[in-house]
């Protein structure tokens, strides 16, 4: 019996033929910790904004109500979803802790 000799792919059709992706290192991004500290500071800002936009309708500079009730709900749903991505990681790290005991 007489051995069968394989020879590489590139061998066959030519090294140009098959083309292999280049791999670049991914660029630093910015960490989680980083992240949610430009989401607690966003939070703050529409917080304080919205306290702003209602001492201005109480003093008379703003008499558009929907202006004072809109600043004043978006600050109200950014700082509950922040209050619920704070709960997901207290559970997590629960977990990981029950886990690991």
């Amino acid at each position: 019996m007489n051995p069968v000799k394989i020879n590489p792919v590139e061998q066959a059709v030519g090294p140009n033929f098959i083309q292999r992706p280049e791999i670049e290192p991914k660029p630093k991004g910015e960490s989680f910790g980083d992240f949610l500290k430009s989401a607690v500071n966003d939070v703050n800002e529409l917080q304080t904004r919205a306290a702003e936009v209602e001492e201005k309708f109480l003093n008379g500079e703003i008499t558009d109500v929907h202006q004072v009730m809109l600043a004043s709900e978006e600050a109200s749903v950014a700082f509950e979803l922040l209050m619920e991505i704070r709960n997901k990681l207290l559970d997590s790290y629960r977990e990981i802790i029950r886990t690991s005991a």
